[in-house]
């Protein structure tokens, strides 16, 4: 079974997208998002990831892509999402820190995944997103 990743593309009024930087492993910037829990839809876990990596609750708009990495067995859904409040952000062991960032300005601890997903949401790609109750 593949690893099922979720994560948000988040722009302020600006145009810069937000941005979190990890604590773990390489240390890069990245969207803000994580893997789903047992039995927890993307839409709900994109939710949660960005709530507890940036403190900000978020409406999701609409699915840009799903990208995939046969060899790790993976797929990551982006969406987009918009802030629609904010509760206190609590340090965790997982984000040092967060930011929204001009396209022209992104950090360069950037994996080239993660520029790629960057542009497809500066191109307000839209895939198509049909959800079945």
């Amino acid at each position: 079974m593949p690893s099922v990743g979720v994560f948000a593309a988040i722009f302020d009024k600006h145009n810069r997208i937000l941005l979190v930087k990890i604590k773990y492993g390489s240390r890069n910037w990245t969207l803000p998002g994580g893997h789903l829990e047992a039995n927890e839809s993307p839409i709900d876990g994109v939710k949660r990831e960005v709530l507890e990596e940036t403190g900000y609750n978020v409406d999701v708009s609409h699915l840009i892509s799903i990208y995939s990495a046969p060899i790790k067995n993976d797929l990551v859904f982006l969406f987009r999402a918009t802030i629609n409040g904010q509760e206190n952000r609590t340090k965790n062991d997982e984000i040092e820190e967060i930011g929204f960032y001009p396209r022209e300005q992104l950090p360069h601890q950037l994996h080239a995944w993660n520029r790629k997903r960057i542009d497809d949401a500066y191109q307000n790609l839209k895939s198509n997103l049909c959800i079945f109750e």
